[in-house]
């Protein structure tokens, strides 16, 4: 699920839509079948530290840029809106134009902290997009950016053969997310069904301006 506009927003509602759950069915599809705070800067050097792994794709057109809030949007071919959040990374405020197409592509979501929560209420996943990492040279302008998720969810099943933990938080809706670190498999394969566990993941995304 994107952010999603009602019709001509204003500045300011803009400006405010910095966080967006990019919930893909076909990435959902993809982690099935194997069995919402925000990015800190890096985060898409840690993902490709995790996977490079492409799992889905989407085309859309630059929006909406405010300089002020260092806020970018993006209309996706579907009409939905992406907003993103380019502090860390103003440079890119400066090579992305209104009416710029852009190319999206989606890396496969990693988990980056996991802790037990016996007893812990379970929580809907909050969420924000931030850009991460400016990758703009003379031959293939672009960026990357991350989506960040975090909140108190149940364990509905671990594929330990696949390092899948797959998850459901308050809203019920589940899905799968890799762990591929050393520490955090062994805190995932400690966990049983039914489990209330406080996760964070994160899905980095390259964006590539292509007119």
């Amino acid at each position: 699920m994107f952010y999603q506009s009602s019709g001509r927003s204003s500045v300011a509602r803009r400006s405010a839509a910095i966080a967006v759950a990019l919930g893909l069915s076909s990435w959902l599809s993809v982690c099935a079948a194997a069995d919402n705070t925000a990015s800190e800067p890096g985060a898409a050097s840690a993902a490709a530290a995790h996977s490079d792994k492409t799992v889905d794709h989407a085309n859309g057109t630059v929006s909406f840029i405010d300089k002020k809030n260092a806020i970018i949007v993006v209309t996706l071919k579907s009409g939905r809106e992406l907003s993103l959040n380019a502090k860390d990374h103003s440079d890119v405020l400066d090579r992305v134009s209104v009416g710029n197409k852009v190319a999206i592509a989606y890396l496969e979501p990693y988990v980056t902290a996991l802790a037990p929560m016996k007893g812990a209420a379970l929580t809907r996943l909050t969420h924000s997009v931030k850009v991460t990492e400016s990758t703009g040279d003379s031959s293939a302008d672009g960026f990357r950016a991350a989506r960040t998720y975090d909140g108190v969810v149940e364990v509905t099943a671990i594929n330990a053969k696949l390092n899948l933990l797959t998850i459901a938080d308050r809203s019920g809706t589940a899905q799968s997310i890799k762990v591929s670190q050393p520490d955090l498999v062994t805190v995932m394969n400690s966990l049983a069904r039914h489990d209330h566990v406080h996760l964070t993941y994160e899905s980095a995304f390259r964006v590539s301006i292509t007119h």
